[in-house]
């Protein structure tokens, strides 16, 4: 039995893999009191009028209860049936899985509006010890070493393969979505499951569909670690952090290729870091969502750049940059994100010396600077002058 993939206390929402995510995170909504107008300076009664816009925004971002609860059960219900179907048509996946683990905007609260997307790392545990090593050539990568001893369908030369380990999950994937979960009942509501990216680049993208919605899965395949065998650089967090939650490696690519090469990540690291921070992950959110509504123009930027921008300020910042108010940090957060455009790096998180532009092709990248600038004027203005509900709106919600 895997589990319950979410789960729900009374008031807020919890997530929970097979690692419970140990607590829940309210929305914080700051209400601001006209009363004090009459007090503050005028420069700060004009910030104020962007600013006192922003909880009925946030509000609107929220995801609803109901819509929450019937999506995160549907969520479950689909992957847990698929994942058992993996297990019963696989000897060697059973043996090797070792459960669901989320990540990206849900693991962080951070999902808006609509339920509909979920990240989940697969993870995997090989019968046999592996030892992470450096990639020297590919910063933030490791290689995963076993030994010389090790005889085995994924090992090639002692190191885990990730085009092997891809092959084979994508054979797994395949041959049960056309024989034993091509669709999958919840609540009276029948899914259609269909397999998207397929591993080609790091994640398995599996969309089940009815008549009333919609929910995709990426499902990357991840091997567990624990700080003692991190074998980069002191990562930036704190001792607690590292010694309390895990982190992974995901068979993601970066050139040159190698198919040795792992990435690490560490989404409850990144998680914990943003824990408790005032106003943090309100300016995430207003990021997010300026960056959905102009997604056209905005190329793939996508949700971690804007959440590497703040990780990145988390080592240079006191908690009282994020108990100013959301407008003030959303500006001073947006024009952050244009100077690393204009600087044309943008850090990894866990490996400075790794540029997440890299990604980019040239137009796209030179498309997303322009309009990055282009929101920021827009911002500033808003934020300098009385503004209108409707026109604070207009720049977060379609």
């Amino acid at each position: 039995m895997l589990g319950a993939l979410l789960s729900e206390t009374d008031e807020n929402v919890c997530f929970v893999g097979i690692d419970e995510c140990r607590y829940s995170i309210k929305w914080e909504h700051r209400l601001f009191n006209e009363q004090f107008a009459n007090i503050l300076p005028t420069k700060w009664v004009r910030n104020m009028s962007f600013a006192s816009h922003l909880p009925s925004v946030l509000g609107e971002l929220q995801i609803k209860d109901a819509e929450r609860s019937k999506y995160t059960f549907h969520a479950q219900t689909i992957c847990n049936e698929l994942m058992r179907s993996l297990q019963q048509t696989d000897k060697a996946f059973k043996k090797a899985f070792d459960g669901l683990s989320l990540t990206g905007s849900y693991l962080d609260r951070l999902k808006l509006k609509t339920p509909d997307e979920f990240d989940l790392h697969m993870k995997l545990k090989l019968p046999f010890h592996i030892i992470p090593k450096r990639d020297i050539l590919r910063p933030g990568f490791v290689f995963l070493f076993t030994s010389d001893a090790i005889d085995h369908p994924l090992v090639e030369n002692s190191y885990v393969n990730h085009k092997r380990l891809q092959s084979w999950l994508r054979d797994g994937f395949t041959h049960v979505l056309l024989h034993e979960c091509k669709t999958i009942n919840v609540d009276g509501e029948t899914y259609t499951l269909k397999y998207g990216m397929k591993g080609y680049g790091c994640a398995h993208t599996i969309v089940a569909s009815s008549n009333a919605r919609k929910i995709s899965f990426d499902l990357v395949p991840a091997f567990e670690f624990s700080y003692k065998d991190w074998p980069l650089d002191d990562p930036p967090v704190t001792p607690q952090v590292r010694r309390d939650w895990p982190w992974f490696a995901i068979p993601q690519t970066k050139a040159p290729s190698d198919d040795r090469s792992f990435m690490v990540c560490a989404p409850h690291w990144e998680r914990e870091m943003m824990t408790n921070k005032y106003n943090l992950k309100n300016t995430l959110r207003l990021m997010k969502a300026m960056r959905d509504v102009h997604k056209d123009q905005l190329p793939h930027l996508t949700s971690y750049m804007l959440k590497t921008v703040i990780l990145l300020e988390l080592s240079n910042a006191t908690d009282n940059l994020w108990q100013q108010n959301e407008g003030k940090t959303l500006v001073l957060m947006w024009s952050k994100l244009v100077q690393y455009f204009k600087k044309a790096t943008l850090p990894y998180f866990l490996a400075p010396n790794c540029n997440h532009f890299d990604r980019m092709n040239v137009t796209d990248f030179n498309e997303c600077r322009q309009k990055v600038d282009q929101l920021l004027t827009r911002l500033t203005s808003l934020a300098n002058s009385p503004s209108t509900r409707k026109a604070v709106r207009k720049l977060f919600i379609d």
